[in-house]
């Protein structure tokens, strides 16, 4: 990550690239787990679960309002991060995932 502080209220609505310079979409929301912070980026069509580690968040960079991270080699085929929108149900304020 870039020397830079930075505080997430001042990251939401950043466009997020993998290290290909493949756009992700945009970080919307910030999840606090026991262990580290979930970033959700969010596409047209799809939701990204990406978990906010030095190793995996390479660059963050203010100026120009872009997240840049690398994920391991097969992350979104083994913990299946890529959700369709459509499979997301809303109800009473709560998030519900369906298989």
């Amino acid at each position: 990550m870039t020397n830079l502080k930075w505080k997430v209220k001042d990251i939401l609505g950043f466009e997020v690239y993998d290290n290909k310079s493949n756009k992700l979409g945009l970080l919307t929301e910030v999840m606090a787990t026991g262990a580290n912070d979930v970033w959700i980026i969010k596409s047209q069509e799809e939701e990204l679960l990406i978990p906010a580690l030095k190793t995996i968040v390479t660059e963050v960079n203010m100026l120009r309002k872009k997240i840049f991270v690398t994920l391991p080699e097969g992350y979104e085929s083994m913990y299946g991060t890529k959700i369709k929108l459509d499979d997301i149900l809303e109800y009473s304020g709560y998030i519900v995932y369906e298989d």
